[in-house]
C-alpha cells in the first residue's frame, strides 16, 4: 500500500482545481453581502466533514465500496448508489474539460479543436492505467506545480502594487448572512469523498496529524484564491473579470526571472492541474462501473464511449454562461453525494456495533 501522503495529494489537487471551477467568480458575486461569512461557515463545515470522513473510513479500510455496499444493502440499492457516483464522476470530468478548453480558447490563438482531441486521447489513455499509476501521476503533478504556486504567493507578498486597503475593506463585510451558493461552492475544496473510495484501498489510513495538515493547506488555498485577486483589482474590479485568476497573474511582474510575465506558466499549470483532476474523475467512473458489472473487460469501452461523447457534446454546445450554471448544480450534487456517503458509513458502523 502507498503512503498516507497520497490522501494529502488528493485533497490538495481538489483545492487547487477550484480556480478552474469558477469558485472565485461565484464568491465574488456576493462579495458585498455574505461571501466572507460563507467562506468561514464552509471552512467550519468542511473541517467537520473531513474529521467525520477520517474517523469513519478507518472502520472499512479493508473493504472496497462494492463489498461494503453489498454487505449493507440489496443489490438494486447498491447499484443505484454506484450508478449515481458513476454519473457524477463523468459529469465532473466533463465540466472541467470544457472549462479548460474555454480558457485555452480565450487566452491563446491555438487550434482548439486539435487541442481538444489531443487532450481527450491523453485522458482516455491515462484513465485505463492502474490505480497506483494514477496516484504516481498525481504525485508528479503536485511536486511539479507546487514550486511555481509558492513563487506566485511569494511575489504577491512582496509586491508593492498590492492594494492592501482593498483587502482590509473586504474584511469589513463580515456581518452579512452567508449565501447558500457561496457556501456550497466553497465546500467543494473539502469534499470529494466518493472519488477517495476508489483510491483509499491503495493508501494507508491517514491519522489526526494528516487531517490537521490537509485542513490547514486546503483552507490556505481557499482563502488565497479569494483574497489575492482582490489585492490587485479591488472589490469592484474582481466582479468584472470572467477568469479573474488568469488576469491576476497577468498583473504580476517578476524582475530577473526567465519569464517576466507569469501568465503563460500559470495557464500551463492550470491545464496540468485540471487534467489531473479530470483523469481522477474519469478513472473513478470506470471503477464505479466495474463495481456494478461482473464482466467488465469489454464493457469498459462503453464507459470510454460515454466519456468521449459527453466531452464532444459539451465542447460544442456548452457556453461560458451555461457552464457556470452547471458548476452550481455540480457543487450541489457533490455535497449531496458526500453527505450520503457519510450517512452510509455511520449506518454501517452502527450495524457493526449491533452485530
Amino acid at each position: 500500500m502507498l503512503g498516507q501522503r497520497y490522501y494529502f495529494y488528493l485533497f490538495y489537487i481538489n483545492a487547487l482545481v477550484s480556480v478552474t471551477a469558477c469558485i472565485p467568480q461565484i464568491l465574488y458575486k456576493d462579495r458585498f453581502n455574505g461571501s466572507l461569512t460563507s467562506l468561514i461557515l464552509s471552512t467550519l463545515v468542511g473541517v467537520i466533514l473531513l474529521y467525520l470522513f477520517q474517523t469513519q473510513i478507518k472502520n472499512f479500510h479493508s473493504e472496497t465500496i462494492s463489498e461494503g455496499l453489498n454487505r449493507l444493502f440489496q443489490s438494486r440499492i447498491q447499484k443505484g448508489f454506484l450508478f449515481f457516483y458513476f454519473i457524477l464522476s463523468i459529469f465532473s470530468g466533463t465540466l472541467f474539460l470544457n472549462s479548460i478548453m474555454q480558457m485555452i480558447g480565450r487566452f491563446t490563438k491555438l487550434n482548439t479543436n486539435l487541442i481538444f482531441v489531443s487532450l481527450l486521447l491523453l485522458i482516455v489513455f491515462s484513465i485505463m492505467s492502474k490505480t497506483n499509476s494514477i496516484l504516481f501521476m498525481l504525485e508528479m503533478t503536485v511536486l511539479f506545480v507546487t514550486p511555481f504556486l509558492l513563487l506566485i504567493v511569494l511575489r504577491f507578498s512582496t509586491d508593492n502594487l498590492v492594494l492592501i486597503d482593498s483587502i482590509k475593506q473586504s474584511l469589513t463585510y463580515f456581518m452579512h448572512l452567508p449565501k447558500m451558493n457561496s457556501v456550497v461552492s466553497s465546500l467543494f475544496v473539502f469534499t470529494g469523498f466518493t472519488n477517495l473510495l476508489v483510491f483509499s484501498q491503495h493508501i494507508q489510513p491517514f491519522n489526526r496529524k494528516h487531517l490537521i495538515i490537509i485542513s490547514t493547506v486546503v483552507c490556505l488555498v481557499l482563502y488565497a484564491a479569494y483574497f489575492i485577486p482582490i489585492g490587485y483589482f479591488g472589490l469592484n474590479g474582481v466582479g468584472v473579470e470572467s477568469y479573474v485568476w488568469v488576469t491576476t497573474i497577468d498583473s504580476m511582474r517578476i524582475d530577473y526571472f526567465f519569464l517576466e510575465r507569469l501568465v503563460i506558466i500559470f495557464i500551463l499549470i492550470l491545464i496540468g492541474i485540471t487534467l489531473m483532476y479530470i483523469i481522477i474523475s474519469f478513472h473513478s467512473s470506470l471503477k464505479f462501473f466495474q463495481m456494478m458489472t461482473r464482466d467488465f473487460g469489454g464493457l469498459r469501452w462503453i464507459v470510454i464511449f460515454i466519456i468521449v461523447l459527453s466531452g464532444f457534446i459539451t465542447q460544442y454546445y456548452l457556453e461560458e454562461f451555461s457552464l457556470l450554471k452547471f458548476f452550481h448544480s455540480f457543487f450541489i450534487f457533490r455535497i449531496i453525494s458526500d453527505l450520503s456517503l457519510l450517512g452510509i458509513f455511520f449506518y454501517a458502523s452502527r450495524k457493526q456495533i449491533k452485530t
